[in-house]
């Protein structure tokens, strides 16, 4: 008898467990997720960097997507050698950093954060210009020529896309020197 009351009880904890499985599955299906996720090619130029994932924009119903400035593009062509003097740690170093603060700085300024956009990509420059060997100085210039060229700006959004355009030329000098090898 005692058996008995053990596969009961059991058995009523199994359908209680299916039962709330099914209650949050019909819950989902009426209220889904707050939060759709869009890609929207134009909020975000693509760049010449094999590498770049695409900006993704969070689209709410309930709020308007913020409006994107139009910036003119001024992504400078690097000779290769100016990775003369790197080591392939410091072109890691290079590249790795560069591609966190644009996955970081390219959702904020989606989202019409251009300030903290800047931001990031500043201090980015900043830390690779002070981790790179002292004998890989091509990089090194080139960021603080960008960052020369963001003060020269006269809005965030407009000193943001200077940063990012110096990111991108020194990614895409990255990728043809290593088709070059």
């Amino acid at each position: 008898m005692r058996r008995a009351w053990i596969w009961i009880l059991f058995g009523l904890l199994v359908f209680t467990a299916g039962v709330a499985s099914v209650a949050l599955l019909v819950a989902r299906v009426v209220k889904p997720h707050d939060k759709t996720i869009v890609y929207i090619p134009e909020a975000h130029p693509t760049t010449p960097w094999h590498g770049t994932i695409p900006a993704v924009v969070v689209k709410d119903d309930d709020e308007a997507e913020p409006k994107l400035p139009a910036i003119k593009r001024r992504v400078p062509v690097f000779e290769v050698r100016v990775l003369e003097g790197c080591t392939k740690q410091d072109i890691d170093t290079v590249e790795t950093r560069i591609g966190a603060a644009i996955e970081t700085g390219a959702p904020l300024y989606n989202d019409g954060d251009f300030d903290a956009c800047f931001t990031t990509y500043e201090s980015t420059a900043k830390d690779i210009e002070r981790a790179v060997g002292k004998s890989c100085k091509g990089p090194a210039s080139a960021l603080k020529t960008g960052r020369d060229q963001a003060a020269k700006r006269t809005t965030s959004a407009e000193r943001a896309w200077a940063m990012r355009d110096a990111f991108d030329g020194l990614l895409d000098v990255i990728d043809r020197r290593g088709a070059e090898l």
